[in-house]
């Protein structure tokens, strides 16, 4: 019989372990891989991970600095905007995501490169060093904002 890679079974894991925890109403970072959990310094950064940041607005950027969004929690949305062209986009749990104005003059919590934070009610967003990508996780809603091109659905 052969082995599960290490991954596969961790990946699982890691799944099974944010349905649970967005079921409860909380807000969960989710590093992937996991090796990039420790910064330099030997601490781990999660955004948006204060014991109250389910009921409270949250704003966290892609670590260049080039996509910023906003989480609120009533109505329960994600927004982001690409700093550069003022390309913007708001998503909800349900439907598909809409071209909308933003403007937020500060980073707010950088999401360190690689990382999923997820959202009550199936919203998540992950990030490259310069994309961010939201989505509906059990929906078809997303959108992804990128210098190379930004895209909805």
């Amino acid at each position: 019989m052969k082995a599960r890679p290490l991954a596969t079974s961790t990946s699982a894991a890691v799944v099974r372990a944010a349905r649970a925890v967005v079921a409860a109403g909380t807000v969960l970072l989710v590093a992937w891989p996991a090796t990039t959990w420790a910064s330099s310094a030997g601490t781990r950064h999660f955004a948006c991970s204060k014991a109250t940041s389910a009921k409270v607005v949250c704003r966290f950027s892609t670590p260049s600095g080039n996509v910023r969004c906003e989480w609120t929690p009533s109505p329960n949305n994600v927004a982001c905007v690409l700093v550069a062209s003022g390309r913007a986009y708001r998503l909800r749990p349900t439907g598909r995501a809409k071209a909308t104005h933003l403007a937020l003059r500060s980073r707010g919590e950088t999401l360190p490169t690689y990382q999923q934070i997820v959202f009550p009610q199936s919203l998540s967003c992950r990030d490259t060093n310069t994309t961010m990508t939201c989505n509906q996780d059990f929906g078809t809603g997303f959108f992804k904002l990128s210098p190379k091109g930004s895209r909805s659905g």
